[in-house]
C-alpha cells in the first residue's frame, strides 16, 4: 500500500446517506481532477477487494451497420495495454491471486469488474486502469478476437430467450436502436470501405471512453483516504472530455406495425408473452409505481388470475417485469407459461388476463397494496444480506451513471408509496395501442387471433421462424371488452408480514442435538451473529427406496412437484412477506426447508408439514405433472452444451444414477396408483433428521421438534441413510461417452480422475493437489485455446472433484471445430504442462497455494453460508463439522517438492483415469491410436 496520501487529504469526501440499517460499510464519494466520480466503500468484512468501472455506452451507440461493435470493444480492452502489452497479463494476474473478473455490455452501459486477494489489489488496479488509459487495440488481435465474439454469439443460437427476444425486435420501431442485433458476429464486425475495423474501434473508444462518462467503485477493508489515494494514483490519467448531449430515441411501438407475433420454439414449451409500452421508469426509483401492477398481476393467492388459470390446468406460471429504459420508453411484460391444455384454450387464458387488466384499470387504486409494498420494500432493504464486494462494486458502478449520488443506496428501496395519480397514469398506458403479443410454441398457433393467414419468415440472426400479424377482430374484442369474471379477484391483506424483528440473545458455537427419540434427531444452533431477524429450518424425511430405480426417482420428483403446485396459492403471501420454502426430492427421501424472518417461521413450518401429510393428488393433476415432467426431461437436451457435458459426467461416474433417456423411458408407464403406493409407503415408515438455526432460541427449536414429533410419532422408524458414491475407476483407463444435445456447437469435457485415494480418507489431500493444479493451469489453458487458437468462446479448466474423488476437467465449446481438433488441442496442452510444471518456480506455486487458502479461509457472511454447510454434514451418517479445517490443514502442509512429485505421478498416468465427454461423433482415429473405450452409465464400473 502506498504511503503517500497527499491527494486524499485534499479530497472532499461526500458520505452517501440512507444505507441499510444492517449495512456496516461506509460509503464516500469523491471526484478526481479529471472529473471521474469514484465511490469509495470501506467494507470491514471484505476478504477479497474489488473494483468496477462502468461506462455510459452500450449497444444503442453501435454505428449503423456495425452491430455489436460496443460489445466487441469490451472484449478488446482485455487484450493488452501500453504498460502491460501481453494479451493475457490482466487475466493471469487476477487468476493467480485468487480473483475473478468479467464484463458485460447492455443497451446503455458497459461494466468491467474484478475481485482479488487484498495483497494483490494494487497490482490489479494498475492493470485494470490501463484499459481506460492506453489500450493497444493491436491489429492482429482485433482480427482474431472478432472470432471469439462470433463464437459467443453462436453459442446462444438455440437459446430460447435470445431467439424470442430477437424475433420480438422485428415488431419494434426499426428506427429505434432496440430493434437491432447487439451481440456482434463476423458479418457485422469487419473492415468496411475506408473504415478498417481497428479504426472503428478507436473512434468508438475515443468518443465514449472519457472520465466524465464513467463511474468507478472501489471496495476494500481500507479507510476512505487510502482508497482515495489508490483512485488518484491509478485512475487520474483517464482522459477527460466534454460529454455530448444525450441522444433521443423514437417510440418503441408504432401503431402502424403488426401487434401479434407467432414464434416456433425449438423446445416443447408454450409461452404467451404480453408487452405494454410504458413511460421510462428510471426516474421513478423512489416510488416504483410498476410494483402496483406486478403486485396484482403476478399475485398467486387464492382468487388471483394465477390461481384461476392454474386450478383449471391451463398454466404453469405467471411472471411480470419491467425492462430497463429504452430511451423514453420501457416495456412492462407479463409472461405466462401455458400447459398444452392452456395452449388449446388460449382464448380463455386471454379473456381472464385482459379481464383482470380491465378490472385493475377500472378499480380505485387501493392504498393497502401501496402501503404493503412500501413496508416490505423497506423491511427487506434494512434486513438485506451481506453483499460480496464484487457484486456490490458491479451493481453500484452501473447505478452511479443514472442516479444522483445522494440516492445511490436508497434507490434500492421505496422511499415512499407511489401516489394514486402515478399509478393511474401507468394503468392507462396498458392500452391496445401500446400492446405487443407474442405466442411461442412448437405446436398449433391460435389462427383465429390473426386478421389473415400467417406468413412465415426466418429471423436472420438466430434463425427463428416467426410470423408478424395484425390482430383479428375477435382478439381485439377480447382485449377491449373482457369483463370481470367470477374466477378472478384482487388480493387480500398479507398477514405474514413479520411483527417482531427482535434478535435473540443466545449464541451456540456449533450445532447440537436438542431432541432425540427413536427415528428422529433434531439439531439446533442459535446464531444471531449476522444481526438479522432470520432463521432456517431443515426437515428431512428419509425412507427406503427413494431413488434406487428410475421409477422411484421419478415418483419422488412427481410427489414434490405435485405438492408444490398444491400449496402455491397458500405459500405466495408468505413468500412476498419474506418467508420462503422448498420441498425437494433426493437419494434418501424428501426435505422441507424454510427460510426468512424468524417471527412466524416455525408456525409456517409445521403448517407445511401438515399439508405434506394431508396432500392427495388426483388423476387430473397427476396427468398434468407427468406431462410437464416429460417435457422438462426432453428440454434438458436443449440446455447449453457445456452444461449438459458436466451433467453427463456426473451421471456417468455416480453409482445408481440414471440418464435422461432412462428416466424418459421409465416415465411412460407410471400411473397415479404407482404414486399413491409410493407416497403411502413413504409417509408410513420414515425417520427424521432436522436442523433449526439462526435467530431462534433452543427453547423455540425444541418446541418445533416436539410439535413435529407429536404429528408423526407412530410412523417413525430408524433408517441408515445412503451415501452417494462414485463408481470405482481403474488407473490408466481411457473412456469416452457421447451425450445427446440439440446444440450445433461441439463440446468436449476432458477429465483427469485420480484413482489412488478414491473413496478413501486420502482423497482430501489428493483433492487439494488438484485444486492447486487447476489454479496453475487455468490461465495458460484459456490463453492457449481461447485467445491464441480461437477454438471457442467457452473455454476453461474446472476443479470437478466430487465427494472423495479428485477430478480435473478441461472444457471447450466450439462453433466450428470438431471433436478430434478439440481433443488433440487439449492433449497438446496437457503435454506442454507435463514439460512446464516440473520446472515450476516456488513463487508460482505459492501464489496458487495462497490463492486457494484465501478461498478456503473466507468466513461466512450470511446465515445461509453456514447453515447449508452445516446441514450437509448433519444429513450424513457421521457429521463432521471440521471438514473446512481439514481442508485448510492439508493445503497448508503441501510444499513445492510434494506438489512436483504429485504432478510427475499424475501426468505419467500411473494413478490417473481419463474420461472424455462429448456431444459429437468420437473420431475413429483416437480409438485406433489410443485405445479409448466407449463408456456406459448402465455399467456399475466404467
Amino acid at each position: 500500500m502506498t504511503q503517500n496520501i497527499t491527494h486524499a487529504t485534499q479530497d472532499t469526501f461526500t458520505p452517501i446517506p440512507n444505507k441499510s440499517t444492517s449495512d456496516e460499510n461506509s460509503y464516500n464519494l469523491i471526484t478526481l481532477p479529471n472529473h471521474l466520480k469514484v465511490l469509495l466503500i470501506s467494507d470491514p468484512k471484505a476478504e477479497r477487494y474489488s473494483a468496477s468501472l462502468s461506462v455510459k455506452v452500450g449497444s444503442f451507440q453501435d454505428p449503423t451497420g456495425q452491430q455489436g461493435l460496443t460489445h466487441f470493444l469490451e472484449h478488446m480492452l482485455f487484450l493488452g495495454t501500453e504498460k502491460y502489452p501481453e494479451a493475457g497479463n490482466y487475466q493471469t494476474y487476477i487468476n493467480t491471486h485468487g480473483g475473478t473478473h468479467n464484463a458485460y455490455t447492455s443497451t446503455d452501459k458497459t461494466n468491467f469488474y474484478f475481485d482479488i486477494s487484498p495483497s494483490a489489489y494494487e497490482g490489479a488496479l494498475d492493470r485494470f486502469s490501463q484499459f481506460f488509459i492506453s489500450p493497444l487495440f493491436s491489429e492482429s488481435l482485433t482480427q482474431r478476437e472478432k472470432n471469439a465474439v462470433n463464437a459467443e454469439y453462436k453459442a446462444k443460437l438455440t437459446d430460447e430467450s435470445r431467439r424470442n427476444t430477437q424475433a420480438l425486435k422485428t415488431l419494434i420501431n426499426p428506427d429505434h436502436p432496440y430493434s437491432q442485433f447487439s451481440v456482434g458476429s463476423l458479418d457485422t464486425l469487419k473492415d468496411l470501405p475506408n473504415k478498417p475495423l481497428r479504426e472503428q474501434l478507436l473512434n468508438l473508444y475515443k468518443e465514449h471512453y472519457s472520465s466524465e462518462n464513467m463511474g468507478l467503485v472501489l471496495v476494500a477493508n481500507l479507510p476512505p483516504n487510502q482508497l482515495a489515494e489508490l483512485a488518484h494514483q491509478y485512475f487520474s490519467s483517464i482522459p477527460s472530455k466534454a460529454i455530448t448531449t444525450s441522444k433521443s430515441y423514437p417510440e418503441l411501438i408504432t401503431t402502424d406495425k403488426p401487434q401479434l407475433q407467432f414464434v416456433r420454439s425449438l423446445i416443447n414449451s408454450n409461452t404467451l408473452n404480453i408487452f405494454y409500452q410504458i413511460d421510462a421508469q428510471k426516474q421513478n426509483y423512489k416510488t416504483q409505481p410498476t410494483r402496483y401492477l406486478s403486485y396484482i398481476l403476478g399475485n398467486e393467492n387464492k382468487g388471483s388470475l394465477y390461481a384461476s388459470l392454474k386450478s383449471d390446468g391451463l398454466i404453469n406460471s405467471i411472471s411480470t417485469g419491467v425492462s430497463p429504459d429504452y430511451g423514453d420508453n420501457a416495456l412492462f411484460s407479463i409472461k405466462i407459461r401455458l400447459t398444452d391444455e392452456g395452449l388449446s384454450q388460449i382464448n380463455t387464458v386471454a379473456q381472464r388476463l385482459f379481464a383482470t387488466i380491465s378490472l385493475l384499470k377500472s378499480s380505485p387504486v387501493n392504498p393497502l397494496y401501496l402501503q404493503e409494498g412500501l413496508t416490505l420494500s423497506q423491511l427487506m432493504f434494512n434486513n438485506q444480506s451481506y453483499v460480496a464486494p464484487l457484486n456490490l462494486a458491479r451493481t453500484l458502478s452501473a447505478r452511479m451513471l443514472d442516479t444522483p449520488s445522494e440516492d445511490i443506496l436508497s434507490s434500492f428501496r421505496l422511499e415512499h408509496a407511489a401516489n394514486q395519480s402515478e399509478v393511474q397514469h401507468l394503468l392507462q398506458q396498458l392500452s391496445p395501442e401500446n400492446l405487443l403479443i407474442q405466442v411461442v410454441t412448437n405446436k398449433t398457433f391460435p389462427q383465429d387471433w390473426t386478421s389473415k393467414a400467417p406468413t412465415w419468415k426466418t429471423e436472420p440472426w438466430y434463425n427463428s421462424e416467426y410470423s408478424n400479424n395484425l390482430i383479428s377482430q375477435s382478439l381485439s374484442d377480447t382485449i377491449n371488452f373482457s369483463v370481470k369474471t367470477t374466477q378472478v379477484g384482487l388480493p387480500e391483506k398479507n398477514n405474514f408480514i413479520p411483527e417482531s424483528l427482535k434478535l435473540v440473545d443466545e449464541k451456540d458455537s456449533s450445532p447440537k442435538i436438542i431432541f432425540q427419540k427413536e427415528g428422529m434427531t433434531f439439531w439446533s444452533k442459535s446464531d444471531p451473529s449476522f444481526k438479522k431477524p432470520t432463521a432456517m429450518n431443515f426437515i428431512a424425511f428419509r425412507f427406503d427406496n427413494a431413488a434406487d430405480t428410475a421409477k422411484h426417482t421419478l415418483l419422488n420428483r412427481l410427489w414434490t412437484r405435485l405438492f408444490n403446485d398444491s400449496v402455491s396459492e397458500s405459500t405466495y403471501a408468505p413468500y412476498i412477506a419474506g418467508l420462503g420454502y422448498s420441498f425437494y426430492p433426493h437419494t434418501n427421501g424428501v426435505t422441507l426447508r424454510t427460510s426468512g424472518y424468524s417471527d412466524k417461521q416455525n408456525v409456517y413450518t409445521t403448517w407445511l408439514i401438515d399439508q405434506i401429510f394431508l396432500f392427495r393428488p388426483n388423476q387430473e393433476t397427476f396427468n398434468l405433472a407427468k406431462t410437464q415432467l416429460k417435457t422438462d426431461l426432453s428440454n434438458q437436451k436443449s440446455r447449453q452444451a457445456y452444461s449438459n457435458a458436466n451433467s453427463a459426467l456426473h451421471t456417468l461416474i455416480t453409482k445408481n444414477s440414471q440418464t435422461i433417456e432412462q428416466l424418459e423411458s421409465a416415465l411412460e408407464s407410471l400411473t397415479l396408483e404407482d404414486l399413491q403406493a409410493f407416497t403411502k409407503r413413504a409417509r408410513s415408515h420414515f425417520d427424521i433428521v432436522a436442523y433449526s438455526t439462526g435467530n431462534v432460541t433452543e427453547q423455540q427449536s425444541t418446541q418445533l421438534a416436539q410439535s413435529i414429533y407429536q404429528r408423526v410419532e407412530d410412523r417413525l422408524t430408524h433408517r441408515e441413510p445412503l451415501e452417494i458414491e462414485t463408481k470405482e475407476l481403474t488407473a490408466q483407463q481411457k473412456h469416452h461417452y457421447k451425450f445427446n444435445s440439440t446444440s450445433n456447437d461441439c463440446v468436449v469435457l476432458y477429465t483427469l480422475i485420480d484413482t489412488s485415494g478414491q473413496n478413501t480418507q486420502k482423497a482430501i489431500t489428493e483433492k487439494a493437489y488438484f485444486a492447486i493444479l487447476k489454479k496453475l493451469i487455468s490461465s495458460p489453458f484459456y490463453q492457449e485455446l481461447r485467445t491464441k487458437k480461437q477454438l471457442g468462446y467457452i473455454v476453461g479448466a474446472q476443479d470437478l472433484s466430487i465427494r472423495k474423488t479428485p477430478m480435473l476437467g478441461l472444457l471447450v465449446q466450439s462453433p466450428n471445430k470438431d471433436t478430434l481438433t478439440l481433443v488433440n488441442a487439449m492433449e497438446d496442452f496437457i503435454e506442454e504442462q507435463r514439460e512446464r510444471l516440473p520446472n515450476l518456480s516456488a513463487d508460482e506455486f505459492y501464489k496458487a497455494k495462497n490463492a486457494l487458502l484465501s478461498e478456503l479461509k473466507m468466513t461466512a457472511k450470511n446465515l445461509s453460508d453456514n447453515a447449508l454447510n452445516e446441514w450437509h454434514q448433519i444429513a450424513k451418517p457421521a457429521p463432521d463439522f471440521q471438514t473446512k479445517e481439514e481442508w485448510i490443514e492439508n493445503v497448508e502442509k503441501i510444499e513445492v517438492k510434494d506438489f512436483l512429485a504429485f504432478i510427475k505421478q499424475k501426468f505419467e498416468s500411473t494413478e490417473t483415469a481419463k474420461i472424455i465427454i462429448h456431444n459429437k461423433a468420437f473420431p475413429q482415429e483416437l480409438t485406433d491410436q489410443e485405445s479409448w473405450q466407449e463408456a456406459s452409465p448402465m455399467s456399475p464400473k466404467l
